[in-house]
């Protein structure tokens, strides 16, 4: 690897130089050819004067010359464009490592000769210098810090060196270097992205055909990919020469190598791998692109068509191009482009619509472990880091997605995998995997990528608002929206507990939430409407597990707490300004207390492990950490812990019950809570607990909750059962 003061001292207008150079030394066999046309073939050519077999062999000379001049022309052109291409190169790495430097230095790091990176502690002041040296949480996170800048430091220095080695390739290869004919190449390719994408194509392809590469050529390959996939003339240029079917194949032998166990090169064939999939995010970034289109079309006759057959055993056991594809964009980190994501989505889709059991498969595939059996739930995966993708493929007025979720969540036959058995047919694994749903899901609904920890409860587009609508329709589509799969339950609480603000109202009967039977529209963001049994059922249908349950009500309690902590203080303010909220708070949280009667009436062995994971999940988080409330601030936070430990011990009880009311009142939970939470703001404004505006707030908080207790009870076909 180049040093570091060699990239950062480098004077890169001598590569300047040398280009404007040999692109004048072409220039100059440009004008040795057109005197020889002009003024020496004229004369020893047919027509000219000179005649006889001397003329002749002073002919061919000539020509050969002359040939010899427009070779040279090629070469010095080519060597010029190398270089061009890697001044530019060059220069990008080396303003990049001086600027990370420099932002090292502005983070207090000294930055020694060869690339090290230390904390700079004698830059600091004395007094900073003393608590440095006695707080080790300050020496690590700076020592921490120190690794980071190191480790970019270490990235830039490795683009600088692979920039060196393309050009000195590039280089050697014009100039025919260790080749016996002492002769300029007519054949000399120049650089750029096109060349890079011609050469690339030239490896990948013996590759692809089970053939061999050196070493060298493999680094060389890497080298070529890892500079370029984000180039779409590069990618294009690659992509073309191998085709769609080509580039399936090339994956399929990439994942066989990697996971041969007496293979070598492991390594750089997973990085090419990872390449190979970058170059595809960046040649297929624009949709309207002629080469996008034909790519398309070839993937869609590449995807259904057995990549495995080629090997042996093969035909009893397909492996189909869109599995293989699926299998190499799990292994890109270049991020891919919403339309291509979405139109790949839909194209496999479509496949399957017309042999519904096309991806069932073998439940191991030794020499392919990581193979992606569902290409939909895989593309749907990708979808999860791409919100916008996400959004576009499942919102219901998408292009073509009018019943994509409906189809997705409650039509599908979900690929199984068999077993092959010594005797008999084989087994079926009935369970299936929705995880790419999931993800999906998630993003799409709310914005954010899942597990980054961004959902702040809203606002929300209109077109992220019809996922959350529709996926609650489609899940309850027959009433049957308890009959949720477990892939689905903690993301789908996620995304449902970023809708707070919604949810509180179709929970809490909110008058307004009348005049909507679906998503809405209001000032440019969007909402979720409907009646509270479809919702109902659906945070049933998640509470199976108890962190989707701990999720959805914490976000309901802060949401009360905030909705309590804004109750107007003044005796003066209409009683219904106080009342009218608290009620509909109980009636929020009497749905929640049901939801969890349900799932202990649902007779369930568990029921003490539920509860106990679910208090200790509730219990853990403080209401300022929801995440739901960002600008309540502390006051909101500190009414939404008020009651915790009361709530715990009541759905203890009512677990050891099985959520029978007549022997339980930890179906009041909620409702206890609540009520601590009013008591805590009666405090903070002066009323003692019998006050009759706290007491006025209770008694409308007792109504509300039976009412939401109630509904839901008989939205999940309780029918009044206890």
């Amino acid at each position: 690897m180049l040093g570091f003061e060699d990239v950062m001292k480098a004077d890169l207008s001598g590569m300047a130089k040398a280009a404007a150079d040999w692109t004048e030394m072409a220039r100059k066999y440009e004008a040795v050819q057109h005197r020889l046309e002009n003024e020496v073939l004229s004369v020893t050519g047919n027509g000219g004067l000179w005649l006889g077999s001397t003329a002749s062999a002073a002919n061919q000379h000539v020509l050969f010359t002359k040939q010899q001049t427009i070779d040279a022309q090629t070469e010095a052109k080519a060597v010029a464009s190398i270089i061009t291409d890697a001044h530019g190169d060059f220069e990008s790495a080396q303003n990049k490592l001086k600027q990370t430097v420099e932002d090292a230095r502005n983070d207090g790091m000294k930055v020694t000769g060869t690339g090290t990176v230390v904390f700079d502690v004698a830059a600091l002041d004395p007094a900073t210098k003393a608590a440095y040296r006695h707080e080790p949480d300050y020496q690590r996170e700076r020592n921490e810090a120190a690794g980071r800048w190191a480790q970019k430091i270490k990235v830039y220095l490795e683009e600088a060196t692979a920039a060196d080695q393309r050009a000195a390739l590039k280089l050697r290869r014009a100039a025919k270097v260790g080749d016996l004919v002492n002769q300029f190449n007519g054949q000399a390719v120049g650089g750029g992205d096109v060349a890079d994408g011609t050469r690339a194509a030239e490896l990948a392809q013996r590759l692809k055909d089970g053939g061999k590469l050196s070493p060298e050529e493999l680094a060389e390959l890497n080298n070529l990919m890892k500079a370029n996939s984000g180039s779409p003339e590069y990618g294009r240029t690659l992509l073309t020469a191998l085709g769609p079917e080509g580039t399936l194949l090339l994956a399929d032998e990439l994942e066989l190598r990697i996971n041969d166990r007496d293979g070598k090169l492991k390594g750089e064939y997973g990085e090419l791998q990872t390449n190979l999939a970058n170059t595809v995010a960046g040649a297929t970034r624009d949709p309207k692109s002629p080469f996008y289109q034909e790519f398309r079309k070839g993937l869609q006759e590449a995807g259904v068509k057995n990549i495995n057959k080629r090997h042996f055993g093969g035909g009893a056991e397909p492996i189909y191009g869109y599995q293989t594809l699926a299998t190499l964009l799990q292994h890109g980190n270049a991020g891919y482009g919403k339309e291509f994501l979405n139109d790949l989505g839909t194209d496999i889709v479509n496949a399957e619509r017309g042999d519904k059991n096309r991806w069932s498969s073998h439940q191991f595939n030794g020499p392919r472990p990581d193979l992606v059996h569902d290409p939909v739930d895989g593309v749907l995966k990708l979808m999860g880091q791409n919100p916008e993708a996400a959004t576009m493929f499942l919102d219901p007025k998408s292009p073509g997605a009018d019943d994509r979720l409906k189809y997705l969540l409650r039509d599908r036959e979900w690929p199984t995998s068999y077993v092959n058995t010594l005797y008999g047919p084989p087994i079926m694994d009935k369970t299936t995997h929705q995880a790419g749903l999931a993800a999906a899901l998630e993003a799409a609904a709310t914005g954010d990528v899942p597990g980054e920890g961004t959902h702040h409860g809203g606002p929300h587009t209109p077109a992220q608002a019809r996922v959350m609508q529709g996926a609650i329709d489609a899940l309850d589509a027959d009433g049957k929206g308890a009959e949720v799969h477990e892939d689905l339950r903690r993301p789908l609480a996620n995304a449902l507990s970023d809708y707070v603000d919604d949810t509180h109202r179709i929970l809490s009967e909110h008058v307004s939430n009348a005049a909507h039977d679906g998503a809405w529209e209001e000032n440019g963001a969007g909402h979720l409407g409907g009646t509270s049994d479809h919702l109902v059922r659906v945070i049933r249908g998640v509470s199976e597990e108890p962190e989707a349950y701990a999720t959805l009500y914490n976000a309901e309690r802060a949401k009360s707490a905030e909705i309590i902590s804004g109750l107007p203080a003044d005796p003066r303010v209409n009683d219904g300004d106080r009342t009218l909220p608290g009620q509909r708070v109980g009636t929020a949280l009497g749905a929640y207390d049901a939801v969890r009667s349900s799932v202990f009436l649902d007779e369930k062995d568990d029921r003490m492990e539920w509860a106990e994971k679910t208090g200790e999940l509730v219990s853990s988080i403080s209401g300022t950490a929801t995440g739901f409330i960002p600008e309540a601030g502390d006051v909101v936070g500190g009414l939404a812990d008020q009651g915790i430990n009361s709530w715990v011990d009541h759905v203890k009880e009512e677990a050891q019950h099985k959520g029978n009311l007549d022997t339980s009142n930890g179906h009041q939970a909620s409702l206890t809570q609540s009520k601590q939470m009013v008591l805590e703001w009666g405090t903070d404004h002066g009323y003692g607990e019998n006050a009759q505006i706290v007491d006025q707030i209770s008694a409308s908080m007792d109504t509300g909750h039976d009412t939401g207790y109630n509904n839901a009870a008989i939205a999940l076909g309780r029918n009044g059962q206890k």
